[in-house]
């Protein structure tokens, strides 16, 4: 039975006849009917349905239509004459056994002689096209990301190699989200993505299936479908490996799920082969090698366990585990350059992965260690990160630096409050200790900072560190005894609700931000998350000048 539920057209057609001869007001010109319906053409059964289904005794035309359909034989009720069916097939395995490394190094300089990418990328990609043979030995399966900063940089290419190189390719420069759970429940193809920061940008429920698609344990979407009885819900498997082609970021959320691969344009001096479209069967030898070498390593494949290395994070783990598999499977220098692989395109991703929010913590952290203190006021931190070259702070809303208000409200979710300190100078202002950010620190921030953002003026201010001394007015002490937001007898910085003005920008900024979206989606999704129109937005950007 197919996946919507629904049965073939001959046997909808011969249970929908036993529907009809069996009935008890059932006349003997029915089957005469039917086949005269059916060989209508199709606008002139548009006109007679309706009339004809009430002569027929059936109450939902859509039983009409599928009868009509099945006697036509040729399906053009149900498609419309439109699109064409798919038609993926298992690529043969080659008819010897193959070495997985020398077939590694022949994928990695394949691309490479088609595409301008890093070493470490094309080793990536390389192993990648294996894991598209073997996903039935994984339980992740990480989306290559192929993003570049501008057009004209080898996106498309590269797309194009992957498609003669992977396990049934289906490739798209467009798609809806049940197009993509439906047909990945009917062919389980390899998706090949182009042009997707034209579409994916703001379409939630799409990302969300992209998502899914990346475990096999959470692998399903369910949708409720009609049956010949009614409606019911069915399970669709959206579990696939799947590339997407980009300029600029894809969505956070996917490219935490991701292998990133950064293109740029080649230069007049780097020769490459152009791809010719027309010759995609010379690539087929390579995917017959990749097919048969997995097929001999299946088994062992789905017991691997490889060490990873400890510097990645558990969903970068996660995504390079199957790829290390197969590394450790093909052996020589293998294992080495994958894992080298894995160590450069994380770390060098990581900072275009971080979010608003960890870029704050990383920022304060360093502000931290730079003022050599335990404490610091709310007023000098929103200073001091005004100063910060290439970072949002001295533009965060509206072309205006970052507030006291906005900055509580960006630690709010790590469990951090402003509070009361005790300063050298006698004054008790709101601000932060130091203790208060230590798990927010631990949990959120690698070990150690490789870089640290320069301020445009030098963060070098007085330094104070003060010893612990009794309160009688209700500071906090010291930072063993403090909590920012409970404890010590200290009434909290607590920001205030913020205004509709307020809340629209932060909103759009946390978007545009957290969710790679472009600014334009972002305001549309602040808009419709907090149930403002267009113009009440508008309103509020332009009064974002008497917001402090």
């Amino acid at each position: 039975m197919p996946p919507d539920g629904t049965e073939p057209p001959d046997e909808a057609a011969a249970s929908l006849r036993a529907m009809i001869e069996g009935a008890e007001d059932a006349r003997p010109d029915d089957n005469a009917e039917l086949a005269r319906l059916a060989a209508l053409p199709l606008l002139e059964y548009e006109r007679q349905r309706k009339d004809a289904a009430g002569r027929l005794g059936i109450s939902r035309i859509s039983i009409l239509d599928r009868l009509a359909a099945a006697l036509r034989g040729d399906g053009a009720q149900e498609t419309g004459g439109r699109g064409r069916p798919l038609d993926l097939v298992d690529i043969e395995p080659w008819p010897t056994p193959v070495d997985g490394s020398a077939l590694l190094v022949e994928l990695a300089d394949r691309i490479r002689r088609h595409v301008i990418l890093e070493p470490a990328a094309a080793d990536a990609a390389a192993l990648w096209v294996v894991h598209t043979h073997s996903i039935e030995a994984a339980y992740v399966s990480p989306r290559l990301a192929i993003t570049s900063p501008e057009k004209r940089c080898g996106k498309t290419t590269l797309l194009s190699v992957l498609n003669g190189l992977v396990r049934r390719p289906l490739t798209a420069a467009n798609i809806t989200p049940a197009t993509m759970f439906r047909a990945i429940e009917a062919a389980g193809p390899t998706l090949l993505v182009d042009e997707a920061d034209t579409f994916i940008n703001g379409a939630e429920e799409l990302r969300g299936v992209i998502n899914a698609g990346h475990s096999h344990a959470t692998a399903t979407v369910l949708r409720t479908v009609e049956t010949r009885d009614g409606h019911e819900v069915r399970a669709f498997a959206v579990w696939g490996a799947m590339a997407l082609a980009a300029i600029g970021r894809l969505p956070g959320t996917i490219e935490d799920r991701a292998i990133k691969i950064a293109l740029r344009r080649r230069r007049a001096d780097e020769p490459v082969q152009r791809f010719r479209l027309d010759r995609l069967t010379d690539l087929r030898p390579i995917a017959q090698r990749a097919a048969r070498w997995v097929a001999d390593h299946i088994e062992e494949l789905r017991v691997a366990d490889p060490p990873v290395p400890a510097e990645l994070h558990d969903r970068a783990a996660d995504n390079w585990r199957p790829l290390l598999a197969i590394a450790d499977a093909a052996g020589d220098a293998w294992p080495e350059r994958a894992r080298g692989a894995a160590l450069a395109l994380t770390l060098d991703s990581a900072d275009d992965a971080e979010t608003v929010r960890t870029m704050l913590l990383a920022d304060l952290r360093a502000l931290f260690a730079a003022r050599a203190s335990d404490r610091i006021a709310s007023e000098e931190v929103v200073a001091q990160l005004g100063l910060l070259d290439d970072r949002p702070w001295a533009e965060y809303r509206a072309g205006k630096p970052i507030t006291k208000a906005q900055l509580a409200r960006l630690l709010k979710p790590f469990g951090i409050s402003s509070g009361t300190i005790r300063l050298p100078d006698g004054r008790t202002p709101k601000g932060y200790h130091l203790a208060s950010f230590a798990d927010a620190f631990a949990r959120y921030l690698p070990l150690e900072s490789a870089t640290t953002p320069q301020a445009a003026e030098s963060m070098a201010v007085p330094l104070y560190v003060e010893s612990p001394q009794p309160s009688a007015r209700g500071v906090c002490p010291s930072p063993e005894m403090l909590s920012n937001s409970a404890g010590c007898g200290v009434v909290a910085d607590r920001e205030p609700d913020p205004d509709p003005e307020d809340a629209f920008a932060e909103r759009a900024a946390i978007r545009e931000y957290d969710g790679g979206y472009a600014r334009a989606a972002a305001e549309r999704l602040a808009r419709a998350e907090l149930g403002i129109g267009s113009a009440d937005a508008d309103n509020a950007m332009a009064n974002r000048g008497s917001v402090q």
